[in-house]
C-alpha cells in the first residue's frame, strides 16, 4: 500500500533530514513512499527549499522519487493545522494511502494538531528520533553515532531502534 509521509519542520531542518533518512536507511517501507507533505509554520517557511532539496536528494539515493509538496501555516495556528490536517488525511485515505506522520522536527501547535487529526485514519507510522548529545545538533545523519539517535515508532510496533 502507498505511503504518504508527513513531516512537521520546526526550529531543526535537520532533524527532518535525519529522520527521514534514518526511516529509509532502515528500508520501514521505503519502496511505498509515493508523497511527502512538510507542514511548518511562516517564521520557519525560509527552511522548506533546503529541506525539499534534501528529501529529494535522499529519495534518489533509495532510487524513489515521491511528490513533495509544502504546507504552511500562520504561527500558532493550531486552528487552521487542525483543519488542514483533516483535509489532508481525509484526502489521502479517499486516495488508498496510508500515512506515516514524523513529529521530531515539529513545533506544539503543529504535532497535537497532526496526533489528533491521524486518529481517525490509516496510519503506518508516527515517529519520533531523539537526539541524545547536543554536541550533535546540526549535522548529518551519518556523522552523528547511531546510538545517539533513538528513533521510536508509538504506535509501538516493535521495531524501534536505538
Amino acid at each position: 500500500m502507498a505511503i504518504a509521509y508527513v513531516t512537521l519542520l520546526g526550529r531543526s531542518p535537520w532533524a527532518v533530514v535525519n529522520t527521514y533518512y534514518k526511516i529509509l536507511r532502515e528500508g520501514k517501507g521505503r519502496k511505498e513512499i509515493k508523497r511527502i507533505y512538510i507542514f511548518t509554520e511562516r517564521r520557519y517557511r525560509s527552511l522548506l527549499p533546503k529541506v525539499v532539496r534534501a528529501l529529494r536528494e535522499i529519495s534518489e539515493a533509495y532510487h524513489i522519487n515521491p511528490l513533495i509538496e509544502t504546507v504552511v501555516i500562520w504561527d500558532y495556528g493550531f486552528f487552521e493545522a487542525d483543519k488542514k490536517f483533516k483535509e489532508l488525511f481525509s484526502k489521502l485515505e479517499s486516495e488508498g494511502f496510508r500515512i506515516g506522520l514524523d513529529i521530531t522536527s515539529g513545533r506544539k501547535a503543529l504535532v497535537a494538531a497532526a496526533i489528533v487529526q491521524i486518529k481517525d485514519f490509516p496510519v503506518e507510522f508516527i515517529v519520533y528520533m531523539g537526539l541524545l548529545d547536543m554536541d550533535f545538533p546540526d549535522r548529518p545523519y551519518m556523522m552523528i553515532p547511531t546510538h545517539m539517535q533513538p528513533i521510536k515508532n508509538f504506535l509501538g510496533d516493535g521495531n524501534e531502534t536505538r
